[in-house]
């Protein structure tokens, strides 16, 4: 059984991942452990005592809350549980906490919300810019406007470099709710002969009854992650999967407005970004 590793504060803007995770799990039957981190600590700089051989504090309050919590939104999203489980940490570097209870509890996928409306911006200024860079396993990024419904259909914007090992992550996570998958690719010259027919190959040997590719003209004028948000509001994906590559500028480029007066990437799609 897949296992997700869901992230929760107990506040109004860590909801929307949990309700991700509650609809996603509803469909595939994945297990789902909720985590709290109890951040207030309290240490004095100051002492000469090392903490060293302290007992652990007490979570039963904090459990309590993360369990009313969790059982609130299930029935708000009128789903019932079925395998769950809740853990409560003491700790003060929350990064870590997250790896660590990932590790233990060997999650599949870590499951958090953003803290604000610029799904990408605020992203690359949260707990989730360490936890992308470090998570040995994929994580699921909900934005705040996030509204639940049916996960059906996977928008994947592709450089098309690794296509074939790529794809192969992405069908094994949706092939348990079927989802359908659209590949988009944005090129400067799409209308040249031998692009076309590096594409038409490319088409032949992934497409499928569940897989479609789209390759789309770039315009130099507005930068990739416009020419992707239009087409996010075109499709409207239930999911939108990434992929984090080190030394290649294609994740990059999805960050970053062509023009100051472009607004940032700002979506109600939750975001399945891969670690390359």
């Amino acid at each position: 059984m897949k296992k997700i590793l869901v992230t929760t504060d107990l506040s109004y803007r860590s909801k929307p991942a949990v309700r991700f995770a509650i609809q996603l799990a509803s469909q595939t039957g994945y297990e789902l452990t909720f985590l709290y981190i109890n951040t207030s600590v309290i240490i004095d700089p100051w002492s000469a005592v090392t903490f060293v051989g302290l007992p652990e504090p007490d979570t039963k309050f904090e459990k309590q809350s993360l369990t009313k919590f969790i059982h609130t939104l299930y029935r708000q999203t009128s789903n019932k549980p079925a395998k769950i489980n809740f853990i409560v940490e003491s700790k003060l570097d929350v990064n870590e906490t997250i790896l660590d209870c990932a590790k233990t509890i060997k999650a599949d996928y870590i499951c958090m919300s953003t803290r604000g409306g610029g799904l990408v911006n605020k992203l690359l200024g949260s707990h989730t810019t360490r936890i992308l860079h470090d998570s040995p396993v994929p994580v699921l990024v909900v934005p705040r406007d996030y509204r639940i419904k049916k996960i059906s259909n996977i928008l994947y914007p592709s450089d098309l470099e690794n296509i074939e090992s790529e794809l192969s992550l992405i069908k094994k996570f949706a092939a348990s709710f079927d989802a359908l998958i659209s590949i988009y690719h944005y090129d400067y010259f799409k209308e040249e002969e031998e692009i076309n027919k590096k594409f038409n190959k490319i088409e032949h040997k992934f497409k499928s009854d569940k897989v479609s590719f789209y390759f789309k003209k770039l315009n130099p004028e507005v930068s990739l992650l416009r020419h992707l948000q239009i087409d996010i509001i075109k499709t409207k994906p239930s999911i939108i999967t990434m992929f984090a590559k080190e030394n290649r500028s294609w994740f990059e480029q999805l960050l970053e407005p062509l023009k100051t007066s472009e607004k940032g990437f700002n979506t109600r799609t939750p975001m399945l970004v891969f670690r390359k």
